[in-house]
């Protein structure tokens, strides 16, 4: 077992880096997934977007589900919060929809990897197990995948 991350300070943090200002938490539990994320984001002065509550609302976007690439995620994110982090949870539907794209979930890891856009970006997903073994190599002095599991608790 590795050592716990303390998450809050790990949000904390992400402002500061000048490069790979993304991370993924990995969660195995479905259930309280979006309050989770909601709670880490009141504990950090952060924001918290559950996509899937946000896509239900929107008819707009809904329609647009089937063509929603890592590229539109990415870009629909961008300046879209004054907060310093962006907490993003609910994002599933969406990885499930690019399952059928080849190489999406690591083109996913690698917009993470690289993010050095405002805001900060915090994805909290279900558990996949690419992007739990996915080596990021750009910025080595950075975490970029926590598993949920190794977090101390809120």
């Amino acid at each position: 077992m590795s050592e716990p991350v303390d998450i809050v300070q790990l949000v904390r943090a992400l402002p500061a880096r000048a490069r790979g200002r993304a991370c993924i938490v990995l969660t195995h539990e479905v259930v309280g997934r979006a309050e989770w994320a909601a709670k880490l984001a009141a504990q950090t002065d952060s924001e918290h977007l559950d996509l899937l509550d946000h896509f239900a609302q929107d008819r707009t976007l809904a329609g647009r589900i089937a063509h929603f690439s890592v590229e539109h995620l990415f870009d629909f994110l961008k300046n879209r919060s004054p907060a310093p982090v962006l907490i993003v949870s609910g994002i599933e539907f969406l990885t499930a929809t690019w399952a059928g794209q080849r190489n999406a979930i690591e083109h996913f890891a690698g917009r993470v990897e690289t993010w050095n856009g405002r805001p900060c970006l915090l994805f909290v997903l279900q558990y996949d197990r690419a992007i739990a073994t996915r080596r990021f190599g750009r910025h080595r002095q950075h975490t970029f995948v926590v598993d949920q599991a190794d977090t101390l608790q809120l």
